[in-house]
């Protein structure tokens, strides 16, 4: 005889748990829903009763409060299994199960062990549902739970999910874009791709390489734009320029177009005062001119052994032939150097080019005779002249622009004043402005014969005093014994001593100086070492550090640029090092690296400016 069935207000009453799932209460339905399977078991229904009944007569035959409980359960929940250690058959479960009218007395059979245990043994599939519940239909899937563990069958479940179209596989979110999804190749490419809301997603959604770069692209296009956005705002907000402003955005490095007028701001050849500006080139300008046109005993149109003859009766005496063999051997040491600078640059093996730099080296060397002319001088007044004559073709391109744009009056105001004819003179430059090329010239194509004297005259004089206000910050360097190179190579040492003291002792147990390669490095400011475009980035930052950066901030620069090497150098022997250090592996240097190695110059002098105790 069975046990008597325990009223379910009982159970709950007698539980702290407002989940009621167990004897003891556990995980299960909430209170609400207990509460309504709960007024549903007092329904007179007949089939309610009847499961009921069921029920019932299957408490009495297990003998145990625990297993009580669990029928109870699964009259009110389905019928699932409640922890009871049964046969494989009685544990099955049928997924989305009804219930129906039961024979206890009739036991399932093994073909029929994949039903519920309250299945009609006839088999009809037909059942009373329940009052106030849904339809729910049958499924054929089955899990067999032969032990305590959920996925005892679950190589059979996939092997039947398996052959459902409607499988996919998740997309591949991209980490750096997350709403754009790369569908994986396969079952859900052959499934979709025919749809073409889908086609029309995955062309929009795809992320490959090209539009990756098309995005650098258009961010680095934007960071452009931006900073020459604050250079423009700078340049043209006031009647009195903000040097401090302006040094302060230089240091990141200028646009290209308007390089040149910043550069002859910072170096103080330009005044800040827009009013005199104009009449201060113009002074200046005139006063290169007459410089060139007073000496009469070099002819820099002709080569250099065609010089230094007897101009006037005044070289008859023994201090002017002394002279004019000075002059001679200056100018043929000038003519030597200049025929070798930048020799991968096609502009300096134009003739009109190097005479320009044979007229500015020449009269820098005769004006200043405390130093002279010494040999890396050449390399120095390239960046000057290059950046000069870049900014005479862009105001050209400009100038053609904006007769169809009308913004000239705009674009005026960050030209280097005098350096365009207003007054239309110049025929060379109207062959230019009416050039059907002219939008496409750069440094490397444009026809140097159709640049006119005057042009060239104004960009070599522009170019003569900012390389007069260069040297004056590093005059040390180039007089007798160059004692200011003696000085940076012992900073240099001291640095790389505080730095990276192995690599001090690495050089030093190979028996390599620092005098031995670093002594171009002060004398040519690494020109030697760095293309073109990568000197002009660093000058940038040159020109912004008060007092120029091209003495001590040079030196931090130097250490930065040898630690860069500093694992190579150590595995190296003396003739591998110098070798190494005369041609360093920057062919493949970008923008970036010359930023990283300013960055980390600009760290080291806030840690050892100001206190030299600390490099001793």
């Amino acid at each position: 005889m069975g046990k008597k069935k325990p009223d379910m207000s009982q159970v709950y009453s007698n539980s702290k748990n407002e989940f009621i799932f167990g004897e003891n209460g556990g995980k299960g339905k909430h209170l609400s829903s207990f509460l309504k399977n709960l007024s549903l078991t007092s329904s007179t229904t007949p089939s309610t009763s009847s499961s009921v009944t069921s029920a019932s007569n299957s408490i009495g035959s297990s003998g145990t409060n625990h297993g009580d409980y669990n029928d109870i359960n699964s009259t009110i929940y389905g019928s699932l299994s409640y922890g009871r250690r049964t046969t494989p058959n009685q544990r099955s479960v049928s997924v989305g199960s009804t219930f129906s009218h039961a024979n206890p007395n009739i036991a399932p059979s093994n073909e029929r062990s994949s039903t519920s245990p309250y299945s009609n043994n006839h088999g009809t599939g037909s059942s009373l549902l329940l009052k106030g519940t849904h339809r729910r239909s049958h499924s054929t899937t089955r899990y067999a739970d032969n032990d305590d563990d959920w996925d005892a069958g679950f190589e059979e479940v996939m092997a039947k999910m398996g052959n459902s179209p409607n499988l996919q596989p998740s997309p591949v979110v991209d980490s750096m874009y997350p709403d754009l999804m790369i569908p994986l190749s396969g079952t859900e490419g052959r499934s979709r791709s025919s749809s073409p809301q889908y086609k029309s997603r995955a062309s929009k959604e795809s992320l490959d390489d090209e539009d990756y770069q098309m995005k650098l692209e258009i961010t680095k296009l934007n960071q452009l734009n931006t900073k020459y956005a604050k250079f423009t705002k700078v340049l043209t907000s006031d009647n009195n320029l903000n040097l401090n402003e302006l040094r302060k955005l230089s240091w990141n490095g200028i646009p290209n177009e308007l390089r040149a007028i910043a550069w002859q701001i910072l170096l103080g050849y330009l005044p800040t005062n827009k009013t005199r500006q104009g009449s201060t080139l113009k002074r200046k300008r005139q006063e290169y001119v007459e410089g060139i046109s007073g000496i009469t005993t070099i002819d820099f149109d002709e080569d250099s052994s065609n010089n230094g003859g007897t101009g006037t009766s005044a070289n008859n005496s023994s201090v002017s032939l002394a002279n004019n063999n000075r002059d001679k051997q200056i100018y043929h040491q000038i003519n030597i150097d200049v025929k070798r600078t930048h020799p991968t640059i096609k502009l300096y093996s134009n003739g009109e080019i190097q005479t320009s730099l044979r007229k500015i080296l020449y009269l820098w060397a005769v004006r200043h005779p405390a130093s002279g002319y010494v040999q890396g001088i050449n390399d120095l007044v390239t960046p000057f002249f290059q950046i000069f004559l870049s900014h005479y073709i862009w105001q050209l391109q400009r100038t053609k622009y904006s007769e169809h744009e009308n913004s000239l009056q705009e674009d005026s105001q960050l030209f280097i004043p005098g350096l365009l004819d207003t007054e239309n003179n110049d025929e060379k430059e109207q062959v230019l402005l009416n050039d059907p090329k002219l939008m496409t010239y750069t440094l490397d194509n444009i026809p140097t014969n159709l640049i006119s004297s005057r042009v060239y005259a104004i960009i070599e004089a522009d170019t003569y005093w900012c390389l007069s206000r260069l040297l004056e910050n590093i005059t040390d360097n180039y007089i007798h014994q160059q004692p200011g190179i003696i000085r940076q190579v012992g900073d240099l040492r001291n640095l790389i001593s505080k730095i990276d003291l192995e690599l001090l002792n690495h050089l030093e147990s190979e028996g390599v100086e620092f005098i031995q390669f670093s002594f171009r490095w002060m004398n040519c400011l690494l020109m030697r070492e760095l293309s073109m475009p990568l000197i002009i980035r660093m000058w940038d930052t040159y020109l912004s550090e008060v007092p120029l950066g091209f003495n001590n901030f040079h030196v931090y620069v130097c250490a930065a640029f040898l630690i860069k090497f500093s694992s190579d150098l150590k595995e190296r022997d003396f003739q591998e090092i110098l070798l190494f250090l005369q041609s360093p592996p920057t062919t493949y240097w970008k923008e970036k690296d010359i930023e990283l190695m300013l960055s980390e110059a600009f760290i080291w002098q806030s840690l050892y400016k100001n206190a030299s105790a600390h490099l001793k």
